[in-house]
């Protein structure tokens, strides 16, 4: 679990920093987007490997039901706080935008090939994310594994924009900007609405297996 955990924090790593750099540099609104949403999950990253660190240390411990999870669910609050924070932030930057994409053949090509490339990346990241929480059990493996998937489509989105910036529709690439914050402040605010329930019931395991199983 941990492995597959490190997996995608290293591949997030790999992926923001790609799509920041390039994105500001071509001046893509989507790209850039959605390099932040990447770094959101690089965030949400850290915690599962928190999570899975600490468990793997107690695995011979016998703690009382519920030890640990109100700091995980407080956790998860912190960060969904984060998202919408980010995501309002987005939102605001793509309406208000006025420029367009690079007139650099070479940059737009580029800013193109890295959105395509982080959309196979995050579609293997959540088959292989899958495969692994199915074979071990792990409710936040597969939670994981379903992030993956939407981001994915984030990323799909992107480069929809960028493809239609390049074609003579630089508004395109606006609108995927604001349509990926709109997907991480919705994000946000259900990853929220869970945290708040796990603190109120007492209950994050059930409602990790409820929301990996949606």
């Amino acid at each position: 679990m941990l492995k597959a955990a490190s997996a995608s924090a290293l591949l997030n790593a790999f992926l923001m920093a790609m799509q920041i750099a390039i994105g500001l540099t071509a001046h893509s609104d989507g790209l850039f987007a959605d390099g932040i949403h990447t770094l959101s999950d690089l965030a949400a990253d850290s915690v599962v490997l928190i999570v899975l660190y600490l468990s793997a240390k107690h695995l011979n411990a016998t703690p009382r039901e519920g030890d640990g999870n109100a700091s995980q669910a407080v956790a998860s609050l912190f960060i969904a706080a984060l998202l919408v924070v980010t995501a309002a932030e987005m939102i605001w930057h793509s309406v208000g935008q006025t420029a367009t994409l690079s007139g650099n053949t070479a940059m737009q090509v580029s800013a193109l090939a890295v959105s395509g490339f982080v959309a196979i990346a995050k579609e293997t990241l959540f088959r292989y994310m899958r495969t692994e929480g199915r074979r071990t059990g792990s409710a936040i493996l597969l939670a994981s594994a379903w992030h993956a998937r939407m981001d994915a489509v984030s990323a799909l989105v992107a480069t929809l924009g960028v493809a239609g910036s390049m074609a003579g529709m630089p508004m395109l690439d606006h609108v995927a900007g604001a349509t990926i914050g709109l997907m991480i402040m919705r994000m946000g605010c259900v990853s929220a609405r869970s945290a708040l329930k796990q603190l109120s019931d007492g209950a994050p395991g059930r409602a990790a297996a409820r929301h990996a199983a949606e």
